[in-house]
């Protein structure tokens, strides 16, 4: 730009016989399409030269005013992923989902009405921008890539689920997942019967297939009407305030190594303990009240929301001894 005005100023000083800041006044005015009018004794070459000046500036502003367009664009997605992997870094003991289709969709909103830690992995831009829109964190990546999954600290994740519309896809996030992260909680999506067995191999803790869960709760609606609508109560309609909450016992619970009985869990808090799951895998059904409450348990507990809370709060409240 600095160029053209030069170029202008001393084309009009050679032109006519004006001096250089007139020159220079009509060069400014001229590139800015303001029109004061000409300067006294313009001529047919210097009415010429004006003509080819404007295109000349007009299009030098327009791309300079793309370039500092796209820098600002370049600046805010620089700061924009500096603070998405800023947020990545201190991601400890998160969620990862993997896909943010219909079924990850309804995953994530799942996940923000429990409050809990996650990250969505998305591949398609609008889907990740309405999800950020959203004040959810993501990023726009494959989900079957190692870098990827090292991104959103999969090291450091509690669990992850695979749900992108791929049956390949889920197989090889879930073998990467596995080989990142040994301990992790993998649940994985099978759109077709015959990808169940595969994700399992590859290191799937759970498979679920949309359309054998559809098909079951339909048949469940229909044979058992009464059970299927307490099921939807307590599992999806939050108008009631009530849930089933898994529980990890911890170490130094007040719970260790008492009785349902004596725990008060039933008599004090309100909470139905439905099942015990042992750290073995062996799985208590309707436990009666003089079982045993051990380290390492997990309780599948329902009862009311805010009494599940206090639950899992006593869960890992160590026992204070008096002096």
């Amino acid at each position: 730009m600095v160029l053209v005005v030069a170029i202008g100023t001393v084309g009009y000083r050679l032109i006519g016989d004006w001096s250089w800041f007139d020159c220079l006044y009509m060069t400014v005015h001229t590139l800015a399409t303001i029109g004061y009018g000409e300067l006294p004794g313009m001529t047919r070459g210097a009415r010429s030269f004006t003509i080819a000046l404007i295109i000349i500036g007009l299009s030098t502003v327009a791309y300079a005013f793309s370039v500092v367009t796209q820098s600002l664009i370049q600046t805010e997605l620089t700061f924009g992923r500096r603070k998405v992997f800023k947020e990545l870094s201190k991601l400890r003991d998160h969620f990862i989902i993997c896909g943010a289709g219909r079924v990850g969709t309804r995953i994530v909103r799942e996940m923000a009405a429990r409050k809990a830690d996650f990250v969505v992995i998305e591949r398609d831009p609008q889907v990740a921008d309405r999800l950020l829109q959203q004040g959810h964190l993501v990023v726009v990546a494959d989900a079957a890539d190692e870098e990827t999954l090292r991104s959103v600290m999969i090291e450091h994740a509690r669990g992850i689920v695979c749900a992108t519309s791929s049956d390949a896809e889920n197989v090889y996030a879930t073998l990467i997942a596995r080989d990142l992260n040994p301990s992790i909680y993998i649940v994985a999506r099978a759109s077709e019967e015959s990808a169940e067995t595969k994700l399992q191999k590859a290191g799937a803790n759970k498979v679920v297939s949309p359309a054998r869960m559809g098909s079951h709760q339909m048949a469940q609606a229909l044979l058992r009407p009464a059970v299927s609508h307490f099921i939807e109560l307590t599992t999806m309609d939050d108008s009631l305030d009530l849930g089933f909450e898994e529980i990890l016992i911890g170490e130094d619970a007040r719970f260790v190594n008492r009785t349902l009985r004596e725990s008060g869990i039933r008599s004090d808090l309100d909470v139905i303990i439905v099942a015990i799951r042992r750290q073995g895998g062996e799985m208590l059904f309707n436990p009666s009240p003089d079982t045993d409450i051990r380290p390492g348990d997990r309780l599948i507990a329902v009862g009311r929301r805010e009494n599940l809370v206090r639950l899992e709060k006593l869960a890992v409240t160590p026992v204070r001894l008096r002096t």
